[in-house]
């Protein structure tokens, strides 16, 4: 397992290095002058250009490159913003917690919601109960987050009065934005759960407990379920992306000073340093996740076990065979 895991982190490395060359050169060839949008419209040619030389903006494009990811990842600087002069790694710092728990938690309701959703469908195939749980799945998926986010802020905020309509300062800031980050997550793992479990509870296994007189409860929480995790581990850590993504929605919608809210003023700014400093810390902790994934997959799934654990034996094998010979 030492091995699988090892493996699994080198592979971000790749990933998270190709992800901040594609949006250095996105930026790069974007309209706008970053030294322009430091001294403001009013500024004369002279000074844009001598700041230009200044920040290294001359320089041809892959001498800018390799400036920006020696910078980036062997001396871990992010940069300044262009628009207040303020430290990129800083104000990320600052603000990630915000991100980090309205994702989390998130991915908290989508467990303790989605899959006893999509049990109870697949337990309930044809029932009321299952045409029930796969339409609010469908309409989880389909309608825009943004949307609902809005609606629930005109009914509980701003007609009811029961919740704040912005910021989060007290707990009940946080009610609104997390249900509205959670909803296509809940769906999408009810609909996973619902047709997993359908998958296993036809197995024979299933069938013979049945017929040995055990409990349906034994058979789901004891044989079904675990054995359906693994396509549900994944759509766990493709919703946590998704809710990270989502985020960038939900906090301008409802005013959280998370990481979301500080990509789109930058993008508003044309900041294009702060985009690519966030959308590279975004990206690795989207890898990290992928990689808790892989690891619960090498827990779960005994034939990855079984792969890394009969190479080892291989490897052992032969080496006592050369040091007999």
């Amino acid at each position: 397992m030492i091995r699988y895991v090892i493996k699994r982190i080198l592979m971000i490395i790749p990933v998270v290095l190709l992800v901040a060359v594609a949006i250095f050169t996105i930026m790069h060839f974007c309209p706008g002058d970053p030294a322009e949008i430091i001294l403001g419209v009013g500024a004369s040619a002279d000074d844009i250009n001598n700041l230009r030389d200044q920040m290294g903006l001359n320089d041809p494009f892959f001498v800018q490159l390799g400036r920006y990811m020696y910078q980036t990842f062997i001396q871990f600087d992010l940069g300044e913003s262009f628009t207040n002069g303020l430290s990129i790694a800083g104000e990320i710092a600052t603000r990630f917690s915000k991100t980090l728990v309205l994702a989390l938690s998130a991915i908290m309701i989508q467990v303790v919601v989605g899959i006893p959703l999509g049990m109870a469908a697949a337990t309930h195939r044809g029932g009321w109960l299952d045409h029930l749980c796969m339409v609010l799945a469908i309409i989880g998926i389909s309608v825009p987050a943004f949307w609902i986010g809005l609606q629930l802020l005109l009914l509980f905020a701003q007609n009811l009065r029961w919740l704040p309509a912005y910021g989060v300062d007290t707990w009940q800031g946080w009610v609104l934005p997390i249900i509205v980050n959670s909803l296509r997550g809940v769906a999408q793992m009810a609909r996973q759960a619902r047709s997993s479990m359908l998958e296993v509870i036809r197995s024979d296994y299933i069938s013979t407990g049945r017929a040995k007189g055990l409990s349906e409860r034994k058979l789901l929480f004891g044989y079904a379920l675990p054995n359906a995790l693994i396509p549900l581990i994944q759509t766990l850590g493709m919703s946590f992306g998704q809710s990270l993504g989502g985020t960038v929605i939900i906090e301008n919608v409802f005013s959280i000073p998370g990481i979301g809210q500080y990509m789109v003023k930058a993008i508003g700014n044309r900041d294009y340093a702060v985009i690519r400093g966030t959308v590279v810390i975004l990206s690795i902790a989207f890898s990290l996740c992928m990689l808790l994934v892989d690891v619960a997959f090498g827990f779960v799934d005994p034939r990855i076990k079984a792969q890394y654990t009969g190479k080892g034996k291989r490897r052992r094998v032969r080496k006592e065979a050369k040091a007999h010979a």
